[in-house]
């Protein structure tokens, strides 16, 4: 059983799940090992309780991989309210699940087997692809952990993806079902197509004043100009304080001094190195290259060969090759070095010298970062004083005053921010979240201080409103008689979409039915799949229609510019035996979806077989700092 359980270690999920162990070690289960247990608890899951500190570190791990994503994008709080700490955490629970079942089924994981999977882990090996013990250490050092504490992270996560391995390697992928699945998917279909532009029906004439005047209280809708508010406006942000404070030259010296390893680029070398396992091999090398021979051929005689390392930093050698290498010379070769991985024969085959910008080269630079750091703080403490004033009923005006903030006048904005002629309100950042704020405003009221995204704060008062309201006939008769004209062309194409479909309901060619219309375009489409990249020129819509019709069927669809005649002129069936390759890798993945369903029913067993309980008012409390 054991031995079964193991064999499922190379399988797909249990490489999913090695994976996120490499990424999340640092965070998964060290609580118990490396801290004191606290008396806070989040959730239980039979005798063992998830502790706040967990969840903490857990959330603070998923949200640094979510910004690496977007960019870093988002912050703690959109994070939480796009479900991510109730994802960290329900994550929590199931390994729990998985750890309290693993345990149950008496699994139990070699030492060999944990040495394996470590040795096989590419976050311990070097530039060779060789494990590397120092490697090893310095990873673990980086993540606070010691090599015990990791190795009884990994031996319990070696179990959890035994037991996961078991449940997957259950799944199948019934034949019928695969085939069919690949009849649907595979299937192609031509159309002979005729496109009706809604321009070929060319002048339709004007519309005398009542229709007009209908036409405009019809679409009333259409010509109606939106909501605007006068705002004023007061902004708080970090460019406006960085530009009056000052910045002694001593400060600047200092920074400098502090962040010198910014303004240095290490010298690097290209190395050619031959590594052996023994010193004998290691000096017959040293001594063909005595005689004369290349390091190319002397490596050779002695069974090794020439790995080129390009553009290593004194740091990325190992501690014992570092300062012989970079002793050398270009083109110079080094005596026999021992390391743990061997005896290395190194040559230098290129040098980039190492560089440092002065401090009169970055001293603007430097200057701009302090200002900004040094206005971020005066920010926060600014932003205190500004709600202190105005929750003792200062206005904005008296508050930008006294606390020094920039005042903006806006006439008119609409709720996604923009002016009357549709352009950007020039010097207000945020104008869209500035804008969204406003118009949850009564007139006349003033919202809280708000942060904008990136430090920068506003408030904003709602000065006036001007209702939507339908804009005068008079001032928009073109632009009203152009929309009527359009409306009309639509119609006639429409009407001469549906004779050019009674035509070819009745069996006339395409390009016989086309040739009534003058403007219209006859064509073929290529043979079509359901969710194929090629459209044949035909909208998503209508490639959806053609699958739904029958043989010599005939339909029209409304694109954006016309309207589209299809006549379903040929349906290619697929056959399932004549395209192996496909249908193996439709397979994997009907397999791969059916292991997902059995793993999910499988947790939600466990789940219901155990006592799981959420403290949810201990993880509100735990977040509403973030």
């Amino acid at each position: 059983m054991l031995q079964a359980l193991r064999s499922t270690v190379g399988s797909w999920v249990v490489k999913i799940l090695f994976a996120l162990l490499i990424l999340s070690f640092a965070v998964w289960g060290i609580g118990d090992i490396f801290r004191g247990r606290t008396d806070t608890t989040v959730a239980e899951v039979g005798d063992v309780k998830i502790s706040t500190q967990e969840l903490d570190n857990a959330f603070r791990q998923e949200l640094n991989r979510l910004r690496q994503m977007l960019g870093g994008q988002i912050d703690a709080e959109q994070a939480r309210q796009l479900g991510l700490v109730d994802q960290t955490l329900e994550q929590l629970v199931q390994r729990t699940l998985l750890s309290q079942a693993a345990d149950e089924a008496g699994l139990r994981v070699s030492d060999q087997l944990v040495l394996n999977e470590l040795r096989e882990e590419p976050a311990f090996r070097n530039q060779l692809g060789q494990f590397d013990p120092d490697q090893f250490r310095r990873v673990l050092a980086a993540n606070q952990l010691t090599e015990e504490g990791y190795v009884q992270i990994l031996r319990a996560e070696i179990k959890r993806t035994q037991l996961v391995g078991a449940v997957a390697a259950g799944a199948q992928a019934p034949a019928p079902l695969v085939e069919d699945l690949f009849r649907r998917q595979a299937e192609r279909r031509v159309a002979e197509t005729i496109l009706v532009p809604n321009a070929a029906m060319g002048n339709v004439g004007a519309p005398d004043d009542a229709a007009l005047s209908a036409f405009h209280q019809e679409k009333a809708v259409r010509f109606t100009a939106p909501e605007f508010r006068k705002l004023t406006v007061a902004l708080l942000t970090a460019d406006d304080v960085a530009g009056e404070i000052a910045v002694s030259e001593e400060d600047l010296r200092a920074a400098y001094d502090a962040r010198a390893a910014e303004f240095q680029t290490p010298e690097r070398r290209t190395v050619d190195q031959v590594l052996v396992q023994d010193e004998e091999t290691a000096r017959t090398i040293e001594t063909s290259l005595g005689q004369g021979q290349t390091l190319e051929t002397a490596a050779a005689s002695g069974g090794a060969e020439v790995l080129t390392l390009n553009g290593l930093a004194r740091e990325d050698l190992l501690g014992e090759l570092a300062e012989p290498v970079f002793a050398l010379q270009e083109g110079e070769v080094s005596a026999p070095i021992q390391s743990p991985l061997g005896w290395h024969v190194m040559r230098v085959k290129d040098v980039e010298p190492g560089s440092v910008q002065t401090f009169e080269q970055v001293r603007d630079a430097l200057l701009a970062e302090l200002k900004r750091d040094r206005a971020v703080d005066q920010v926060y403490e600014l932003a205190n004083k500004v709600e202190d004033e105005l929750a003792g009923g200062a206005s904005i005006e008296d508050t930008a005053q006294r606390l020094g903030l920039r005042v903006t006048q806006v006439e008119a904005i609409d709720a996604t921010g923009r002016r009357p002629d549709g352009g950007a309100v020039e010097g207000l950042p945020g104008a869209q979240q500035i804008a969204q704020t406003a118009f949850a405003l009564q007139q006349g009221a003033t919202g809280n201080l708000t942060e904008i995204q990136g430090g920068d704060y506003f408030v904003t008062r709602v000065d006036a409103v001007t209702p939507a309201a339908l804009r005068p006939l008079d001032a928009i008769r073109d632009e009203v008689v152009a929309a009527w004209q359009a409306e009309q062309r639509s119609k006639l194409a429409a009407q001469r979409a549906e004779e050019m479909a009674e035509r070819l309901r009745a069996g006339t060619p395409a390009a016989e039915a086309a040739s009534l219309v003058p403007g219209a375009v006859e064509g073929v489409t290529p043979p079509l799949t359901r969710a194929g990249r090629e459209s044949g020129g035909l909208p998503p819509a209508s490639v959806q229609q053609l699958f739904e019709m029958s043989q010599g069927e005939v339909a029209v669809t409304p694109t954006q510019d016309g309207q589209l005649v299809i006549r379903l002129r040929d349906i290619q069936q697929a056959d399932p035996a004549a395209s192996e390759p496909q249908v193996a890798q439709l397979r994997q993945g009907v397999q791969q979806a059916v292991a997902g369903d059995l793993l999910a029913q499988f947790t939600d067993a466990l789940r219901q077989s155990r006592a799981v309980s959420i403290h949810q008012s201990t993880v509100d409390s735990l977040f509403q700092r973030n």
